[in-house]
């Protein structure tokens, strides 16, 4: 009987005119602003209005849609039925048990009186100010967080990554490591800082060194990657310890969840095309043999060479800041050894 509030309810015909309150008495009528709103209400010759008849109806209607509803067969539909054979084991106990509440909150519901309030809608309509607010106000809140921040997690990866190979401490303050890898801003920094700490770049001669770095300038494809065997020994033996050093810190990046794969990490970061060319360049071979050693295009060998110049000072500056005095003064004699002739001339242009 609690969740049929109308079958107590009896038909407002079976009652006298004056037993009931007219339902729609504070409701204004149609029509121009200004009119009076003292509208002789027509009765039927009954006695009741037509308004009343109209409430009377839908009171009816309700009482026997209850009826009808309490004498059905048809129940509430039991959501445990539609898992059967499906969830097993502890996820079906626990669907079981929120089918449970849900019944019970439900039939709690259907008891409170403000479940029949009159001002329901209006009151509802607060509440859901109030929570639509609040989930505003926790967007927000969200979207000023640092957790809103799209590369957040990739930051967080590669912070982690850094105090791994020590260049942050455990209070994100840059180490030495950090600092010397702050000096270098043309080609990829973790590979040249590695090299200088590990001090492949200490045993070379500088016109050796030069050539070394130009596998981190070169970045365009080159039918031929591999290494010229006029070369040095010694060249020979830095260019495979950088592909060493690149190859670990591809995988160290990976390990720490950054989308790499080692192999290509390695091989975009070194491109062995020029350094053959550079090194006899450094040598002092005239531009012009130097062009035959390769199918390169003369503007990519200039454009190379001159960024490479750029890398020597800050390599140069690595050494100051670690305090390697042998380094500095072999990338100081190096950044001479490149700079001459047309490579480094003027140009029409901007002269």
């Amino acid at each position: 009987l609690h969740n049929q509030p109308f079958m107590g309810a009896k038909p407002m015909g079976g009652r006298r005119p004056d037993e009931f309150d007219d339902a729609f008495a504070a409701f204004a009528p149609r029509g121009k602003k200004g009119a009076s709103s003292d509208f002789p209400t027509k009765k039927t010759s009954s006695g009741v209005s037509k308004d009343a008849q109209l409430v009377d109806q839908v009171i009816s209607l309700l009482i026997e849609t209850e009826a009808k509803e309490a004498k059905s067969s048809l129940g509430v539909m039991d959501l445990r039925d539609c898992i059967k054979g499906v969830q097993q084991g502890n996820d079906a106990l626990e669907f079981r048990s929120a089918c449970d509440r849900l019944e019970g909150q439900t039939t709690i519901m259907r008891q409170f009186a403000s479940h029949y309030h009159p001002s329901l809608e209006t009151h509802y309509a607060v509440v859901e100010r109030k929570e639509t607010l609040r989930d505003r106000v926790g967007t927000l809140r969200h979207l000023l967080s640092n957790e809103s921040l799209q590369l957040f997690p990739d930051f967080l990866q590669r912070k982690a990554l850094l105090r791994t190979l020590g260049y942050v401490d455990e209070n994100d303050t840059v180490c030495v490591k950090g600092r010397v890898a702050c000096e270098v801003n043309t080609c990829e920094e973790l590979i040249v800082t590695e090299m200088v700490f590990e001090g492949i770049l200490n045993e070379l001669e500088p016109a050796e060194i030069v050539a070394a770095l130009s596998s981190l300038i070169f970045q365009e494809k080159s039918d031929s990657n591999e290494l010229d065997s006029e070369l040095p020994e010694r060249l020979h033996s830095c260019c495979e310890r950088m592909q060493t050093i690149a190859l670990n810190l591809g995988q160290l990046q990976s390990n720490h969840g950054l989308p790499l794969d080692p192999v290509d990490y390695c091989d975009s970061s070194l491109k062995f095309g020029l350094v053959h060319v550079v090194y006899e360049w450094a040598m002092g071979v005239p531009f012009s043999n130097i062009c035959e050693l390769t199918l390169v295009q003369e503007g990519s060998i200039v454009r190379c060479i001159t960024r490479l110049d750029e890398l020597c000072r800050e390599v140069r500056n690595c050494a100051r800041v670690v305090g390697n005095p042998t380094l500095y003064r072999k990338m100081e004699s190096a950044s001479v050894s490149i700079k001459r002739d047309i490579v480094f001339a003027s140009s029409l242009y901007i002269s």
